[in-house]
């Protein structure tokens, strides 16, 4: 004969990482917190302004360029502040306008140093459109060192009165040689569109000048701000790609919990005291346990303190033997407590320290009676797997046999007092 024992250990999974993101539109500071040793960036630039239009030749805008677009990763520890600048938008280039109209470049948060080009005012005669701003770049820092410039976009070119005849931002670089700050776009000197305003980047880029269209002149697009990325552990992206809104910075980082529970158990030991056994598969700045413990009024008390490995990679086991209690259920939880003063807690365990102990066998039932022993007499409830009772008996301590002819082939469940013990009949 064999001894089938089924054993319901309660085991907590507590996840070892958990990622966030984070968007930035608005200019501000980040500080990395503890658990994360690496950050990933998305960088937008500021987009530019379309140009200025002339309706009496064909209403419509010529386009903004494509703003710059950087993806990486870089390493940071615990502490470090991490600079957060968008570029601002540029303004769009007036309509029908008379020796004005040039939109305004992008503001940039970081510095100064970093706006988006003025677009270039229309003609001083007749009434063409004003050039396009160009976009700021935006820029990211880690404890105050520059590590992603995000060009801005060069605005559009104004139009002259000439359908089409303005001509779109540009996404190549073009440097200005003022800085980082975007050129400004040119004006006309007779009748005509002005040119877009230049992109700020790392080292900004020209702005629009102009071009003959029939009689007059109209604009040019600006070209984008240039890009950089200094000191990152990989970089996916560094190009430009079509946007229409500010500057935008994404922070992706994972934080390593202090934790990783392995499992939590709570069994009975003998006279009336219960066993508590944990183990962690990974620790990061760990300095105790506290055994907090439960007789169901909902008010927890801690019984012990274990001091905690500190930091480990492998598995570590604990125990403590709860002595101090009387016969009731009684719930466990711990209280993880890092060296910062942080608490985290475990899942919640729970034991019976009094009635019965319980075996049955064989199981699975093969001859269609089991032998249900006892360390003492108690009430023993039967029921199938859709809660249906089959049997509520007392049986006496000892050895007791029940006839199970008439159970079908399926799961069962026998239970006496707080002790439940599943079965199978085949």
């Amino acid at each position: 004969m064999r001894l089938y024992v089924l054993v319901m250990a309660v085991t907590c999974h507590v996840l070892a990482s958990a990622q966030t993101t984070t968007t930035y539109t608005t200019s501000t500071t980040w500080a990395v917190p503890a658990g994360v040793s690496s950050i990933a960036v998305t960088v937008w630039g500021g987009a530019g302004g379309t140009g200025g239009q002339d309706c009496g030749a064909g209403c419509s805008n010529p386009a903004a360029g494509n703003v710059g677009y950087v993806m990486a990763s870089f390493a940071v520890t615990a502490g470090n502040v991490v600079g957060i600048y968008p570029g601002g938008q540029a303004v769009n280039g007036a309509n029908s306008v008379t020796n004005s109209g040039g939109g305004t470049g992008g503001v940039a948060s970081y510095s100064a140093a970093y706006k988006g080009g003025d677009g270039g005012n229309a003609g001083s005669s007749g009434s063409s459109g004003g050039g396009g701003g160009g976009g700021a770049a935006s820029v990211m820092t880690i404890t105050s060192v520059i590590k992603v410039v995000a060009g801005g976009a060069g605005g559009g070119g104004g139009m002259a009165n000439l359908a089409g005849s303005g001509q779109n931002g540009t996404n190549t670089y073009s440097a200005n040689g003022t800085l980082n700050v975007g050129g400004v776009g040119t004006q006309p000197g007779g009748d005509g569109g002005g040119g877009g305003g230049g992109g700020g980047g790392n080292y900004g880029s020209l702005g629009g000048t102009t071009h003959a269209a029939g009689s007059e002149q109209a604009g040019n697009g600006g070209n984008i701000g240039g890009n950089l990325v200094s000191g990152a552990t990989t970089t996916t992206s560094n190009t430009n790609i079509a946007w229409t809104s500010g500057g935008r910075i994404d922070i992706t980082y994972t934080v390593t919990l202090p934790v990783t529970w392995l499992s939590f158990t709570a069994a009975g030991a003998g006279n009336g005291s219960v066993l508590l056994n944990w183990s962690t598969a990974g620790e990061l700045n760990t300095r105790a346990f506290l055994v907090q413990r439960n007789s169901g009024n909902n008010e927890w008390a801690t019984v012990a303190q274990v001091t905690a490995a500190g930091n480990s990679t492998a598995t570590i086991q604990y125990q403590y033997t709860d002595k101090t209690i009387v016969k009731n259920t009684y719930y466990y939880r711990l209280a993880q407590i890092d060296l910062d003063g942080k608490m985290t807690y475990s899942k919640t365990v729970s034991c019976f320290t009094g009635g019965p102990l319980i075996k049955l066998y064989p199981n699975p039932v093969t001859d269609r009676s089991i032998t249900v022993s006892m360390t003492a007499g108690s009430v023993v409830i039967i029921y199938n797997s859709q809660g249906a009772i089959l049997l509520n008996k007392k049986l006496p301590a000892g050895d007791s046999k029940l006839d199970l002819g008439n159970y079908a082939p399926g799961v069962y469940f026998l239970k006496a007092g707080e002790q439940k013990i599943s079965f199978i009949v085949k």
